[in-house]
Order: structure tokens, then C-alpha cells, then sequence
């Protein structure tokens, strides 16, 4: 895989954070084994495809809503998913439209050159 591929898979997954509002049980810190926990339904369709995302997936896409309610957690889950699309099968072009496709709207503007630190 290239780095094009690597930095769109991470744009994409980033975007899922990006619009994660909800909240958690006070006193927890977002740590990357729980973002990759709660991201694994998605695994096989990212690495496969389908016409669309299985239902198990887009319910973990909205289910990190309640993972990463805090400016820290969302920028933890973004560089988590940063380091694990960097070593990952996945097809770009599925991840770049999966939060769009499990209705998770992304709200900050994502480039090739996330800067997770921007993420509000």
C-alpha cells in the first residue's frame, strides 16, 4: 500500500472522531486498545467491501460517539487510527466514505496531512 492510500485511510478514519459528541464515565482516558476494539467490526469491510457498511460496523463507527466525548479523547482516537492505517489492508476508498455511509457527519475539514492536534 502507498502512502497516498495510508494518509486517505487515515483522513477517513479521523473523520469518524471528528464528529464523536457524546459522553463517558468521568476519570476515563481513551487509550488505542479501546479505539481498535470498537473499530474492529469494520475490519472486514474494509479490507473486502460490499455494497454497503454491515450494520455491526456503522454501529461501531457510532459507537466511538460515546467512547471520545473530550477534546483529548477524539485527539487520541484520531492518532491511534493514524498509526494503525499505517499498517493495514484496508481499501482507501471505503474507509474515506464509511462515517458518511454509517451517518456519522464529519465536521472539521480533513486534509492528506492530518494534524490531530486540530481536532476541536
Amino acid at each position: 500500500m502507498n502512502i497516498t492510500m495510508n494518509r486517505a485511510i487515515m483522513m477517513a478514519m479521523a473523520t469518524i472522531f471528528v464528529a464523536v459528541l457524546a459522553a463517558v464515565r468521568d476519570g476515563q482516558a481513551l487509550n488505542c486498545e479501546q479505539v481498535e476494539t470498537t473499530i474492529s467490526p469494520c475490519r472486514e469491510y474494509l479490507r473486502d467491501g460490499g455494497a454497503t457498511p454491515p450494520k455491526e460496523c456503522c454501529d461501531a463507527v457510532k459507537s466511538l460517539v460515546s467512547i471520545a466525548p473530550s477534546q483529548q479523547d477524539r485527539q487520541t482516537a484520531c492518532e491511534c487510527l493514524k498509526a494503525a492505517a499505517s499498517h493495514s489492508d484496508i481499501k482507501v476508498d471505503l474507509a474515506a466514505k464509511l462515517p458518511t455511509d454509517c451517518g456519522v457527519p464529519a465536521t472539521v475539514p480533513i486534509s492528506p496531512n492530518i494534524n490531530c492536534q486540530i481536532i476541536s
